[in-house]
């Protein structure tokens, strides 16, 4: 078996029950998006949706130190990522929670305020709501306060 794995798995290894004759098994989460680590970025996100109106040669990556995502040169920045594993993955592991309740919990794919899709802006993530920021300053916080209201 070879030591990559698809961006979505993980090794678990260990003492099986006798009935299996593996010793290792590899488990898929459900999230869409992976989790690597940069030697100078730190822990950061690559999201498969966040690449939307890109050149070939970048790539959009969620910092999760700051909480944040910009665009790189792929080239540049491909050829250092690696496996977030262990010590590294447990500390960053609310963040990355963090991440995906703001990506699963939107209502819609876009912002509110200035109508860009978030897959094809850089954004944050807000601390006090956990929702998407836009680059416009828009999120849940202030999406909420100024909803329409029935006739």
């Amino acid at each position: 078996m070879t030591d990559l794995l698809q961006h979505n798995c993980a090794r678990v290894t260990g003492p099986f029950p006798a009935i299996t004759p593996i010793s290792e098994v590899i488990v898929m989460s459900g999230d869409p998006f992976q989790v690597h680590f940069h030697p100078k970025l730190g822990v950061v996100i690559y999201d498969p949706v966040a690449q939307m109106g890109l050149a070939r040669e970048q790539m959009r990556l969620f910092k999760v130190g700051s909480m944040t995502s910009s665009t790189f040169m792929r080239g540049i920045v491909s050829k250092d990522l690696n496996a977030c594993t262990g010590e590294t993955a447990d500390q960053s592991s609310a963040a990355v929670e963090s991440y995906r309740n703001a990506r699963t919990g939107r209502r819609k794919p876009y912002c509110e305020s200035c109508r860009r899709h978030f897959g094809s802006v850089d954004f944050t993530v807000c601390s006090d709501c956990s929702g998407i920021r836009c680059t416009c300053g828009t999120c849940s916080c202030a999406s909420s306060s100024r909803r329409r209201k029935a006739a």
